[in-house]
């Protein structure tokens, strides 16, 4: 099967007239009043977390029993 020019030039002006077709409506619909946008500061908190390193933790014998 070969592809002709012809179809070639057929299927873009297709999709060239879909494509203005849907700008067009586009164009027709209702536009959304634009909103508004309130921007207010807040009291900024914080926290902090303190991280302490335990080291090699050894488990008990009724949890290495468990675990296996």
């Amino acid at each position: 099967m070969s592809i002709k020019s012809q179809q070639i030039v057929g299927i873009a002006g297709a999709f060239a007239l879909v494509g203005a077709a849907v700008w067009l409506s586009a164009a027709f619909l209702d536009q959304p009043e634009p909103g508004s946008v309130e921007i207010s500061q807040v009291p900024e908190r914080s926290w902090a977390v303190e991280i302490t390193d335990l080291g090699p933790v050894e488990p008990t014998p009724e949890k290495r029993t468990a675990s296996r």
